[in-house]
């Protein structure tokens, strides 16, 4: 019990270096907050270094780099308990000798070891009782109030938490982290790839048991010839596809301290390790992520809606923007669409999709499964190898080369007949865009600007305490709708009203 209230009074701590984090109005305040969080977050272990090592992204020059790189681990004589309880005898009896360990991480640590039989071996054991302190962060977790564009634009959280809280079950079960590290093994396979072999019968819930792995990370790797780095990035890059498209299970946690890379002049080796959180994805989303590569190149012609419907979007949402798609779909694989080598450091997404969409880039964040951040985070981890070897690959020539040759055909055969698209209702009308600016009290007002059939959706659009607010002033935002279906969208002011909390003024205009 004493050590739940540890771990609770340092989340909210934590809660409170994240809000220093963001109101720092200067760069030594913001440095300082960074330090202080990085610094909670690694003595935390569990979820908040989890949280940690995402904020230290895919490089080693970030505030949070001590996160993937390691934090003080705790003795062997801690630690053997663990090992001998899980195996049932005393390690001796399996054991020649074993490490102190040089590499702690947020659900265990990594000792090296010699087995009886003289193989050198890898061993993580997990922290006792992290299982239980993870539980009761994500209880935490669960409690905090969504806000801000999350809630307005009906980010369905209950799936993301879902997701997280799967992500993080797994990563728990060593034995599930086994069976996915073999699976891997034995279906993704590129030149210069390694996986280490793991020792099933040493294995356990919270003991893994692989082959010892020698390497430096890829801030080394980016000190190398020319002709290794892009080995490396080809390996990584195809290692990405291969896993992707045709296997359906993606490393999910692509950060520097998961990689190890081992220098040839010929055929640099890149070792993968920590298969704890992987990314399963289905068949059918798969074909529809090469369909819609197929559609950038201007090989294929399909229903954009159906093609984000079947990699899992949320069509209705969609149709808001759907005039934008073609363009935006053009945005997201342009590596994909040029033969030669791509300069990633010349494609500035972000700026790119801001431009097209403006606010309309919630409809498509807000419409997206609950799983596509993580699979976005192994992209965006790929961008950042590439920065940081500063090389330039040819794509799709690489996508290709890592398929399978009849599996690009096939992507192109497949139509997903099965999906149908429930369109909006038609509604007539001049009004060209839906404006909503919502003012708290004594605070800075929201102001949104979206298209005018965003109007039918005010139910959905509203933030729930706003929505309560009104019904409780006797507004309901379903007869708004009823109003415009019947009269068409012409401009108007929908709503101008002061509320207990809030002033709200929403108005349909050219």
């Amino acid at each position: 019990m004493w050590q739940l209230i540890q771990r609770s009074y340092r989340f909210i701590r934590t809660l409170w270096a994240v809000k220093a984090l963001r109101q720092a109005d200067n760069d030594a305040v913001k440095q300082q907050a960074q330090h202080a969080l990085s610094e909670l977050l690694a003595g935390s272990r569990g979820l908040p270094m989890k949280v940690g090592q995402v904020l230290a992204g895919m490089g080693d020059e970030s505030e949070y780099a001590a996160l993937t790189q390691s934090v003080e681990p705790w003795s062997l004589k801690k630690m053997l308990p663990v090992l001998e309880k899980a195996w049932g005898k005393p390690v001796s009896t399996i054991l020649e000798n074993i490490e102190e360990s040089q590499a702690a991480a947020s659900l265990g640590q990594v000792h090296r070891a010699k087995l009886n039989a003289h193989e050198t071996v890898a061993i993580k054991i997990q922290y006792p009782d992290i299982a239980k302190a993870m539980q009761a962060e994500m209880r935490l977790y669960g409690l905090i109030p969504a806000g801000g564009p999350v809630k307005t634009w009906g980010f369905d959280l209950q799936a993301y938490k879902q997701t997280l809280n799967q992500n993080i079950h797994q990563e728990l079960d060593y034995l599930n982290e086994m069976k996915q590290q073999m699976l891997f093994s034995g279906s993704v396979h590129v030149q210069g790839l390694h996986v280490p072999s793991t020792y099933p019968l040493l294995c356990r819930k919270n003991i893994l048991v692989q082959s010892w792995a020698e390497g430096v990370r890829l801030s080394d790797v980016a000190t190398w010839g020319l002709p290794q780095r892009l080995f490396v990035a080809r390996t990584l890059m195809q290692s990405l596809f291969q896993s992707l498209f045709q296997a359906g299970l993606v490393h999910g946690d692509p950060h520097p301290g998961n990689m190890l890379f081992r220098y040839d002049e010929k055929e640099p080796q890149t070792t993968l390790l920590d298969f704890g959180c992987m990314l399963q994805i289905d068949e059918m989303p798969r074909l529809a992520l090469l369909n819609m590569i197929a559609v950038a190149r201007g090989e294929r012609d399909i229903n954009l809606l159906t093609l984000f419907s079947a990699m899992g979007f949320d069509e209705h949402k969609l149709q808001a923007i759907e005039a934008k798609l073609p363009t935006l779909i053009q945005l997201l694989c342009r590596p994909f669409i040029e033969e030669r080598a791509f300069d990633i450091e010349h494609w500035d997404l972000s700026a790119s999709v801001e431009l097209l969409l403006g606010d309309d880039k919630w409809w498509f964040r807000s419409s997206a499964p609950a799983n596509l951040f993580l699979v976005m985070r192994v992209f965006q981890g790929l961008l950042s190898q590439l920065i940081l070897l500063k090389v330039k690959l040819p794509w799709f020539p690489l996508l290709q080369q890592a398929l399978k040759t009849s599996t690009w055909e096939q992507a192109k055969a497949w139509t997903p007949d099965d999906i149908e698209i429930a369109k909006q209702p038609e509604v007539q009308g001049s009004a060209t865009h839906l404006c909503i600016c919502i003012k708290p009290h004594g605070k800075n007002e929201i102001n949104i600007t979206l298209t005018a059939i965003s109007a039918l959706d005010l139910e959905n659009l509203m933030p729930e305490l706003i929505a309560l607010e009104m019904r409780d002033a006797g507004v309901h935002l379903s007869d708004i709708r009823k109003k415009l279906l019947n009269d068409g969208l012409e401009p108007q002011i929908l709503m101008d009203m002061e509320m207990p909390s809030y002033h709200c003024h929403i108005e349909l205009t050219i």
